[in-house]
């Protein structure tokens, strides 16, 4: 019942599915960016991060010459997924702005710990101002 009083209330608009597959978009967009965010936090040495890898098994990862590249992998996945979205909705500005955060959380590794996640914080806010303009973009008229 609340699964479908939560569908009802995020896909109730004229689009039906068109919402369905925007949502599922922007949930693909942020997951990678949650795991550029989780690679960068151990990169830092977050104790919170290097904890749950090594609870798992996986303390072998806590290494940067394996940290880095994959936290690369997933910027460049994140702005990727932003991209494609951006050109299918027209406006290839949150795209822009998303490829500035990127930079900004890359150099960050080497510059500050407060810019990582600065620009981690603008490639979501690309992801989100690229979802509202999906959102607003008008339906298929025949």
């Amino acid at each position: 019942m609340l699964r479908r009083v939560i569908k009802y209330l995020l896909f109730s608009d004229r689009r039906g599915q068109a919402a369905e597959g925007a949502m599922k978009e922007l949930l693909k967009q942020c997951t990678s960016v949650l795991g550029a965010g989780f690679a960068a936090a151990c990169c830092l040495g977050a104790t919170a991060a290097l904890s749950v890898l090594t609870a798992i098994g996986a303390g072998f990862l806590i290494n940067d010459a394996l940290l880095i590249p994959l936290y690369l992998a997933l910027l460049g996945l994140s702005a990727w997924l932003l991209y494609r979205s951006a050109r299918s909705h027209g406006n290839l500005t949150p795209f822009r702005a998303g490829l500035g955060g990127l930079i900004v959380a890359f150099a960050g590794l080497w510059i500050s710990p407060p810019l990582v996640y600065a620009g981690l914080a603008a490639l979501i806010a690309g992801n989100v101002w690229d979802f509202r303009n999906g959102r607003r973009a008008p339906a298929c008229q025949r």
